[in-house]
């Protein structure tokens, strides 16, 4: 119980940062804690509450169809010894979700609530190690209501910013 009560947490915290998305877009600006629209970024914090240093590291793009516009971003948060990756959107309700880097084998999930799927350990899985060593994922969102939606991420970049996390968080 106390381990999905941490997820939840890490969720919502996750959640409430990238809400503020769609209203960058509209801006055509990105808010300064997410740095530019395709780049990666890491950012820790101090938990006021706890005193404990949270980190994730963050992409994300700008999707705008012609019907409708918004957001979707990849991040990855440490979760005690391992860490989870995230697959945020607020393009609708998320049934499932794959990824896959290059031309390899892709990691699906039917880990999804409402936003987001989740792709539980990531130092564990082969997937850090293709996000080293590779060069664009190619995401995918199924939705609740049908219809899915692909978009590429870069990798240039990826390796130092998760390192610079992974320092920060020592």
């Amino acid at each position: 119980m106390m381990r999905w009560t941490a997820f939840f947490a890490v969720f919502v915290a996750l959640l409430a940062g990238v809400v503020s998305l769609p209203a960058a877009a509209a801006d055509a600006k990105s808010p300064p804690d997410f740095g530019a629209e395709g780049v990666w970024t890491s950012s820790c914090d101090i938990d006021r509450m706890t005193d404990l240093k949270t980190c994730r590291l963050l992409i994300y793009r700008v999707v705008d169809d012609g019907q409708s516009s918004g957001y979707i971003a990849l991040s990855v948060i440490p979760t005690g010894n391992d860490y989870h990756l995230f697959l945020t959107t607020n393009q609708g309700l998320v049934q499932n979700c794959a990824l896959r880097v290059d031309r390899q084998p892709r990691a699906e999930t039917q880990i999804a609530t409402v936003a987001m799927c989740m792709f539980p350990n990531f130092v564990g899985s082969r997937l850090l190690d293709q996000f080293k060593n590779g060069q664009t994922i190619l995401a995918r969102l199924a939705f609740v209501r049908g219809g899915r939606r692909d978009i590429d991420f870069t990798l240039n970049g990826f390796s130092r910013a998760f390192d610079d996390m992974v320092r920060s968080l020592q």
